[in-house]
């Protein structure tokens, strides 16, 4: 941990959360995870976070010391906890600060432009395998939880339709299979399946003893539960929809054109990648990148490239649309 580090509480008005149903006593149960670098959207998060049914502490992480007089005017009057990285050192070793610094069982994850419904928390806890809010030893079962989200865009819709749900084999191991999950593009649209960072929710162990990679810039939330589930951490859908996605949001990594990167990503897997499944990200983020920031030879390759792999239509169809995207910056870091 860098001696840059700094952990603050800001202001407090009010109770963190509502009492647990059955009059169980309100001590902090979750603890919401929000990397920052200033967004005005930070506040609602925040908000979303304390409106909780269980009562949940945000931890407001920032990664931009420039940023921090920003970070506590938007928070004015809301209860928080504060940590700064020693700035610029991305989500991933943000998440990760925000963990060590966690107090409670659980952690859940929370973008600063997304937000969460009251009862988010409470409804994964209370159906994940262990078992019911208020009780610690719940989170002593190596499960994370996601569930279904509001994608709001161009169009606002509910995804996934295909909810995943971690599948043991015979001998009650389990059987990897998020991988193939996260990077199928079935559907022009994100539609049909999706798992992103604000949906999870798991034991603080299980976010330490298996830490978010703090080298990647794109595919952190797929990169961690690729490695969760190799670990034997079983991954849960629920059917409901808690959370307010904002898809490519001003500030947004995924809006950056990091192609090579994600190239390089998907080579270091150590995983077995369905074959369908990497002809599909070569063509719907690769070559789409590719082809958006003008690297025209290199995303007509990869577009092949996967038409021959057996990319389905509509990944092919999302790597074409990037020779019509507005240029957008490539992203170093």
């Amino acid at each position: 941990m860098s001696p840059d580090d700094m952990t603050t509480d800001g202001p407090a008005e009010g109770p963190t959360g509502s009492p647990f149903d059955g009059g169980l006593a309100a001590e902090p149960l979750v603890t919401a995870v929000i990397p920052t670098v200033g967004r005005p959207s930070l506040r609602e998060a925040v908000r979303s976070a304390l409106r909780q049914s269980v009562p949940t502490v945000p931890l407001v992480v920032v990664d931009d010391l420039d940023a921090l007089s920003v970070v506590q005017s938007r928070l004015t009057g809301l209860e928080y906890r504060l940590v700064c990285t020693a700035g610029r050192q991305g989500a991933g070793a943000a998440r990760n600060l925000g963990v060590q610094f966690a107090e409670t069982p659980w952690v859940a994850f929370l973008d600063d432009d997304d937000d969460w419904v009251a009862e988010k928390a409470e409804s994964q806890i209370r159906l994940s395998p262990a078992g019911e809010p208020g009780h610690a030893r719940a989170a002593a079962e190596g499960t994370v939880m996601s569930c279904r989200a509001l994608l709001v865009g161009a169009s606002t819709r509910a995804v996934p339709e295909r909810p995943y749900r971690t599948r043991l084999g015979p001998d009650g191991a389990v059987a990897p299979g998020v991988v193939g999950y996260v990077l199928d593009r079935s559907t022009v649209r994100l539609r049909r399946n999706f798992l992103q960072t604000s949906t999870l929710l798991c034991p603080r162990e299980t976010a330490l003893d298996v830490p978010w990679d703090e080298s990647l810039n794109r595919h952190q939330d797929w990169d961690w539960l690729i490695r969760l589930e190799s670990a034997g951490v079983r991954i849960e859908t629920i059917p409901d929809i808690l959370v307010r996605v904002q898809q490519g949001s001003v500030g947004s990594v995924s809006r950056s054109l990091d192609w090579e990167g994600s190239r390089a990503w998907l080579d270091s897997l150590l995983v077995e990648v369905p074959a369908a499944a990497r002809a599909d990200f070569m063509a719907s983020v690769v070559a789409r990148g590719a082809l958006a920031s003008r690297a025209w030879s290199r995303g007509i390759r990869e577009l092949i490239s996967g038409l021959r792999a057996g990319a389905h239509p509509a990944a092919l169809l999302v790597g074409l649309s990037g020779m019509a995207a507005p240029r957008l910056p490539v992203h170093h870091g």
